[in-house]
């Protein structure tokens, strides 16, 4: 290949909902620190994800979204750990994550943009 072979651009693309499911998220709270909501994210999608936050719905009808400073990146097969502060169980009736990562086409694969 060349050097200047035309490759397909890659664009930044939100997870569909089929792609969330394969992200293995899971959470708890810290057993110190009952405001700090831990999480453990698996990514088994074929290409590097970042998720940008998480966003929660409490018992009391309000929401909340969290963004995460700096983003969380995830490589594909790989395992992030990330928490969020002010956040207590007795309150949390859902949550749920925000992540991109980079397609040539909306509705293909994620992608690796740095082969």
């Amino acid at each position: 290949m060349g050097w200047f072979a035309k490759q397909p651009s890659l664009q930044q693309t939100e997870l569909s909902p089929a792609e969330l499911k394969q992200l293995n998220i899971r959470s708890g709270w810290a057993s110190d620190d009952p405001g700090l909501m831990l999480f453990e994210i698996g990514n088994q999608l074929s290409g590097p994800v970042f998720c940008i936050g998480a966003s929660f719905e409490f018992n009391d009808g309000k929401n909340r979204t969290q963004s995460f400073d700096p983003k969380l990146y995830i490589p594909s097969k790989a395992v992030r750990k990330a928490a969020v502060r002010g956040i207590e169980k007795k309150d949390v009736k859902n949550f749920g994550f925000s992540c991109l990562c980079m397609k040539a086409a909306p509705e293909g694969p994620c992608e690796n943009a740095f082969r």
